[in-house]
């Protein structure tokens, strides 16, 4: 905010510095008026140009504020998919082993029904003698 107050000073002096120059060696009434309502004028386009500068620094400081929180916001949301993809990755490895215990399985019930086969064969030819 300094930098506008010394701007809006700069204006208000070399807008006191033209008045002079402009009026110079004249002493009547109406132009001390006219300086007086320059300066005045100046005075409130200072002022406005402080509020303005305040509410500009106002609303920096809350769009500040609101990418701090979207950015700690986006860093949670990195965090969760990491632990996600952990997880999605635990999953695959366990799903992979499932599957080889499963044709493990698979492959000793089709010894079973071989063996059985086997059997029943067995069982029948004793029966015909």
């Amino acid at each position: 905010m300094g930098v506008i107050e010394f701007f809006a000073g700069l204006v208000v002096g070399a807008g006191g510095m033209v008045a002079k120059d402009k009026y110079i060696g004249k002493n009547d009434d109406s132009q001390i008026n006219i300086l007086r309502q320059e300066a005045n004028k100046l005075s409130d386009e200072n002022e406005r140009l402080r509020k303005r500068a305040s509410e500009t620094e106002s609303q920096v400081e809350e769009l500040i504020a609101e990418n701090d929180k979207l950015r700690r916001r986006a860093k949670d949301i990195d965090n969760d998919s990491e632990d996600l993809q952990d997880d999605l990755t635990a999953a695959k490895k366990e799903i992979r082993k499932l599957q080889v215990q499963n044709e493990e399985l698979n492959r000793t019930i089709q010894d079973y029904k071989a063996v059985c086969a086997n059997y029943e064969e067995q069982i029948a030819k004793l029966k015909k003698q």
